[in-house]
């Protein structure tokens, strides 16, 4: 494994994942801070956080197709350059303005450095790891997830303890990084195919492409993301609505993010030894128990159940992306794309929808609402054509589950 970090490209796309994903996952923590001094409602934090979500969701397939035809070169750093200094930008006009609207525009548009890095960083950590790709994917996830968990944690510190400026003190510490990102991707060049290779393998992917069975597996993954991207999106509001400070509902929801990191590796093992639609089934269905009484408790019980809220529901992650991309045709880094971008998406929507749904109903409601959305996807999962059979011809690009 260690051998995989001794490659420059490897190691740039996987520190890049794992401080890029810090400031994806502060997102909801730096809208919740500020919807104080700019007076935001539930829903127009959910705009906020969905708008961001979806946004960079759309324009993934986009990126993943540019980065197969151009290279990574300058996506590669200048995606985590863009979405930091725009994520920056956004605070600052916040501060002068105190203009909901203004602050959104830069906001949203730090979304396009998510989509641009994904898909390539995908790309590149199957193909820097050669024969080990499941392995070398599986560890780039790890360290976006590990990012995930601790942005909002270390967003919640920083806000609790010196504001706004110590955000800004954090993105000049990650500069470095993408000074090292640039150096190292520096001959990420697209790779020409052979006409006649891409040809052949164009026929077998049209001719097992299965559009029930994806429609089937987009309803699955459309109910799990509202349910688990959503709801972590709100969950600083809910516990700040609560009476937590920034520093403790930032701790909670990266918790939240880190279990999903830990449980995604351990369901992906469990998924090899007895399948993938009944790792899923029972992951999800655990899950949902776990959320239903999450909104109930306002004391420390909280924290053990926005572990488990966030390991059941996201442990099937990369099992299902496996399954997605077995079935949809294109190249390794488009084909990416689209997978994570409806993932993301569908997870923006749920944020947004959950926020208006919040304004009549109450968050705390709304979320212990959505504890039904993961059973649901956990049968359609048991619907799934079997596909642990086919582990050993998983398609390039995302880790064996």
């Amino acid at each position: 494994m260690m051998e995989l970090f001794r490659k420059p490209v490897y190691l740039a796309v996987t520190l890049g994942h794992f401080f890029l994903d810090i400031f994806n996952s502060s997102g909801p923590v730096l809208v919740t801070f500020l919807s104080v001094p700019m007076a935001l409602t539930a829903a127009q934090i959910g705009l906020a956080i969905g708008a961001y979500q979806l946004f960079s969701a759309l324009t993934q397939p986009l990126f993943g197709w540019l980065a197969d035809k151009i290279g990574s070169r300058w996506l590669g750093p200048g995606s985590v350059a863009w979405t930091i200094g725009f994520l920056i930008l956004s605070l600052v006009v916040a501060q002068q303005t105190n203009n909901f609207v203004l602050f959104m525009i830069p906001f949203v548009i730090a979304s396009l450095g998510s989509s641009a890095f994904h898909p390539l960083g995908t790309k590149h950590a199957a193909e820097e790891a050669a024969l080990r790709a499941a392995t070398g994917t599986a560890v780039f996830f790890l360290f976006g997830q590990t990012g995930l968990a601790t942005g909002p944690v270390l967003s919640g510190i920083i806000l609790g303890t010196v504001g706004l400026a110590g955000i800004y003190a954090l993105a000049l510490i990650v500069a470095p990084i993408v000074i090292f990102m640039a150096f190292s991707m520096r001959y990420t060049y697209p790779v020409a195919p052979s006409q006649t290779h891409d040809s052949a393998v164009t026929k077998t992917i049209q001719k097992a492409t299965q559009w029930s069975v994806i429609g089937l597996l987009a309803l699955l993954l459309g109910l799990r993301s509202w349910t688990t991207i959503g709801t972590v999106s709100l969950l600083p509001k809910m516990f700040q609505d609560m009476g937590w400070g920034p520093t403790a509902y930032g701790a909670i929801t990266g918790s939240y993010w880190m279990a999903s990191a830990i449980l995604g590796v351990l369901a992906g093992n469990w998924a090899d030894r007895w399948g993938r639609r009944q790792v899923t089934f029972v992951t999800l269905i655990a899950g949902s128990i776990s959320l239903y009484f999450l909104p109930l408790n306002a004391g420390w019980l909280a924290f053990p159940l926005a572990i488990l809220t966030g390991g059941f529901l996201g442990a099937s992650h990369s099992i299902l992306v496996v399954i997605a991309q077995s079935l949809l045709p294109g190249g390794r880094a488009f084909t990416s794309g689209v997978t994570l971008g409806y993932i993301f998406g569908a997870g923006a929507i749920g944020a947004w929808g959950i926020g208006v749904l919040a304004d009549t109903w109450g968050l705390n409601q709304v979320v212990q609402a959505g504890a039904i959305l993961p059973v649901i996807a956990a049968f359609l999962a048991l619907a799934l054509p079997a596909t642990r059979e086919v582990s050993q011809s998983q398609p390039e690009g995302v880790p064996a589950s």
